[in-house]
């Protein structure tokens, strides 16, 4: 991967924010971050090596109908695992539990699947 900035740019690398000037051609893992992080203004791409990524299925992660798996997929994107919890605080309690299960749980999704749980105690 390599990127041309050709406007300054900041992201956070290596622990701290960097500034990045314009002309500046960055490669490897920095490139890639700022080709899919940083304004698409700000960064030229001059060689992309990743795979070819296929495009998204607008029903990926749903079953029969564009109703959510039967079962739950904790490895499954963020986007699955909420779709598959949806507004139950059951299912919320379940996702919960499996991903504060996982080595490096995701923070933002356990955040929200805690608050759709805790509807529930609300009611």
């Amino acid at each position: 991967m390599r990127v041309r900035v050709t406007k300054e740019t900041t992201a956070y690398w290596n622990y701290a924010v960097q500034t990045f000037k314009e002309g500046q051609e960055l490669t490897g893992d920095l490139a890639e971050l700022l080709a899919d992080n940083a304004p698409a203004e700000s960064i030229e791409v001059l060689e992309d090596d990743r795979p070819a990524q296929p495009e998204p299925d607008a029903d990926a992660g749903q079953g029969e109908g564009g109703e959510p798996p039967a079962e739950l997929d904790i490895e499954g994107t963020a986007k699955e695992v909420l779709a598959w919890v949806g507004d139950d605080p059951d299912r919320a309690a379940e996702a919960l539990e499996a991903e504060q299960a996982k080595d490096s749980p995701r923070s933002t999704l356990v955040k929200t699947l805690q608050k759709i749980a805790d509807a529930e105690d609300a009611e």
